[in-house]
């Protein structure tokens, strides 16, 4: 190799879990049934990185976020195009009626996890055979771990556009619409292999967490 790298981090995606209905959603859950393009390309990040792992020596983390949140976030990400459609008067299409649920982490807290498991370079799974009949996603005999990184606490959808609101001030005008194709009705993290891998505890409630975006928002946006 050019470079001698010591451990190689990589963002991941809760979105792999597709059509799983175990909850909560944990990495040693199969992976194989993607519902979107995006968690498709997610899965197939992870499998190279993998096969980096195996080939090259390189010890490999993912890290499966779950709805990060939070200031100098992707303006088409629902909340901001929310905040941003209750501020304006503009209706918002809330689907599957609001019933969706979402384990919403916020970004502060997806950095500290990110920080902390940078020192934590995973070691071969002696443990696992080469070819094993059921693998565990999650690990593998190459220098690879998968964690999943997020709030640990499902929100519905309708409520958290109620604490928009509240923050707010403001009453949303609200269009509802059946579950979009490649959605999921729910996801939640099991972070228990990250707490026992390096301490991880998320820190901001949802609350805290949108106050946080709304002021930052309105502050960028030069809004009174």
């Amino acid at each position: 190799m050019q470079y001698n790298i010591k451990h190689l981090v990589f963002a991941s995606s809760s979105s792999v879990y597709g059509a799983n209905k175990e909850l909560p959603f944990s990495v040693s859950h199969n992976v194989d049934h993607p519902v979107s393009l995006y968690a498709a390309t997610k899965k197939s990040n992870e499998l190279i990185a993998h096969a980096y792992s195996h080939l090259y020596d390189i010890p490999c983390t993912g890290l499966r976020f779950f709805t990060v949140y939070g200031p100098w976030g992707r303006p088409d990400m629902a909340y901001f195009l929310f905040t941003k459609a209750i501020i304006e008067g503009d209706a918002i299409k809330i689907f599957n009626h609001g019933r969706m649920k979402r384990d919403f982490t916020y970004i502060d807290d997806i950095i500290e996890g990110v920080v902390r498991i940078i020192d934590k370079a995973p070691l071969s799974n002696q443990s696992l055979d080469k070819i094993i009949a059921t693998p565990d996603p999650g690990t593998s005999w190459a220098k690879y771990k998968i964690y999943n990184i997020g709030n640990n606490k499902p929100v519905e959808l309708i409520k958290f556009i109620e604490i928009i609101e509240n923050i707010l001030g403001i009453k949303a005008k609200k269009e509802f619409y059946d579950m979009q194709p490649g959605d999921v009705p729910e996801t939640y993290a099991d972070i228990n292999e990250l707490v026992e891998a390096v301490g991880f505890t998320p820190q901001f409630e949802l609350e805290t967490g949108l106050e946080r975006f709304i002021s930052w928002y309105k502050t960028y946006y030069k809004i009174d």
